[in-house]
């Protein structure tokens, strides 16, 4: 099942961009077409903004534990990526290390889910341990976005920040661990000459390294801006249950998400059944609803 951001057929999540309508007063609520418009917006950029930074990040890591190695390299699925490691004061020792920076630039390097053309630099800190070995291990890494392009439709702007925790488990020797992530950041999605400012963007989250499923203890921003047709939309987003996917490979499992505005309040839940189908269900607080589903 691969449904995350592809649910109207987009390469990714991000290519969504939530819009709510109307400045009359009282405000008008939404149809249930444009709530189902939102409740794809919502999903998709709750977990396609982690999706990105951790695609980012397995391809400065894999590039890392490679040794650095130069030129084109391909990605998993397709498209390459060439990456140049500068070390911090021309330093030695372990890689990486405090202040190491990895400037990487992909040619539609693909990785199930994530397709991305662009480049970025990722900045080193806070480095503990080996996190090439199978102990416990941490760091954080910046990645400033400009103008990256997602599906040859989108792109991405912006500042994040990924803090990442590594805890061992498993058969010894394994990888079967955790990994505790937090994001937090800012950024601007551009779609077809439209374009979502999102703010105060924080998701924190833990992936299980044995069975690659993520579970959110945590997702909230701010998403403003204004497309047609449904207007200029301003409204903050949190989580009302845990979310859990594989955002590695694109894949929505359950949980609940609310948008809050002026002239509502609007519900979205995830649920997978037992045969494979996911559910994304929209309730609004003025009564309608709408539902979607992805095999």
């Amino acid at each position: 099942m691969h449904c995350v951001l592809k649910t109207t057929g987009a390469a990714v999540a991000l290519a969504l961009l939530a819009a709510c309508g109307g400045s009359d007063d009282p405000k008008p609520t939404y149809s249930e077409t444009q709530l189902k418009e939102l409740g794809i917006d919502v999903v998709g950029i709750s977990l396609g903004l982690p999706q990105v930074t951790v695609f980012t990040a397995g391809q400065v890591l894999g590039f890392l534990d490679d040794g650095a190695p130069g030129g084109p390299q391909p990605c998993e699925d397709g498209g390459t990526y060439t990456a140049t490691l500068t070390r911090a004061g021309g330093g030695s020792g372990s890689i990486p290390a405090n202040g190491d920076k990895v400037d990487i630039a992909f040619d539609k390097c693909e990785d199930d889910a994530a397709q991305l053309t662009g480049k970025t630099t990722v900045t080193f800190s806070d480095v503990s341990g080996d996190i090439f070995d199978t102990d416990a291990a941490a760091a954080t890494m910046s990645f400033p976005f400009r103008g990256m392009d997602m599906d040859g439709e989108t792109t991405l702007d912006g500042d994040f920040v990924l803090k990442a925790v590594t805890t061992p488990g498993g058969a010894p020797g394994t990888d079967d661990g955790t990994s505790t992530l937090k994001l937090s950041g800012s950024a601007r999605i551009t779609e077809k000459g439209s374009s979502i400012e999102i703010s105060d963007y924080v998701a924190e989250l833990a992936t299980d390294h044995a069975t690659d499923t993520d579970t959110f203890s945590r997702v909230d921003y701010r998403a403003k801006g204004a497309r047609s047709p449904l207007g200029a939309f301003d409204y903050r987003v949190s989580m009302t249950s845990p979310l859990v996917a594989k955002i590695a490979f694109g894949e929505l499992i359950s949980g609940g998400l609310r948008a809050r505005m002026d002239a509502e309040t609007v519900d979205t839940t995830i649920a997978t059944s037992g045969s494979g189908v996911t559910t994304i269900s929209i309730k609004s607080s003025s009564g309608k609803s709408t539902t979607l589903s992805q095999l």
